[in-house]
């Protein structure tokens, strides 16, 4: 082959994993809508969890985390987090309902 010779493209190869076999394992298991999403909170704080049990204690504390409560610390900014999410949520909410209500109109 000569390099101004080119290999025809390969067609793309279906993928039946989405998010690996975890997930497709957490979608056949769980087919109702809520129950997958349960199943996958649980499964990504168990993950976090275990990511941040690799860290040393000295590390932790820099985080303002510590290895004895950790699991429930995880917990505990997952909380947050949600509740932040809907405090903005709702903020831009008002903030979308003040702009339309008190549009201004045009002189003639």
């Amino acid at each position: 082959m000569t390099l101004t010779e080119t290999t025809p493209p390969q067609p793309a190869r279906p993928s039946l994993r989405k998010d690996g076999l975890a997930s497709l394992w957490g979608r056949l298991r769980y087919r109702q809508p809520d129950a997958y999403a349960a199943w996958l909170q649980e499964r990504d704080m168990t993950i976090i969890t275990a990511t941040l049990m690799r860290l040393s204690e000295r590390q932790l504390n820099r985080l303002g985390l510590s290895r004895a409560t950790l699991a429930l610390d995880v917990e505990d900014l997952a909380q947050r987090a949600t509740r932040e999410a809907e405090i903005v949520h709702e903020v831009l909410e008002l903030m979308h309902d003040a702009q339309t209500e008190h549009r201004p109109i045009a002189a003639e």
